[in-house]
């Protein structure tokens, strides 16, 4: 079964769907998801590049016995 080729969408039909966006969101809300959409694609590039990322955990060195009795609590007399 051979599907046919999905329409391509030209000026006139993008026009109409953003009237149709402006109309049903205000136009307050389509800059904030203009905004939100900008950071998210902004993020994934990083993300995709391995850039901004804070390796969470504590970084292991092992003590001697002199250092670990140095870092004792002090007993009380």
């Amino acid at each position: 079964m051979v599907r046919p080729p999905m329409p391509r969408l030209g000026f006139g039909e993008l026009l109409v769907i953003g009237f149709v966006l402006l109309v049903v969101f205000s136009a307050s809300r389509m800059a904030a998801l203009g905004n939100a959409m900008g950071k998210f694609v902004d993020s994934f590039r990083k993300a995709s590049r391995g850039e901004g990322f804070i390796d969470v955990k504590p970084e292991r060195r092992l003590s001697t016995p002199g250092e670990a009795e140095q870092h004792s609590s002090p007993k009380k007399s």
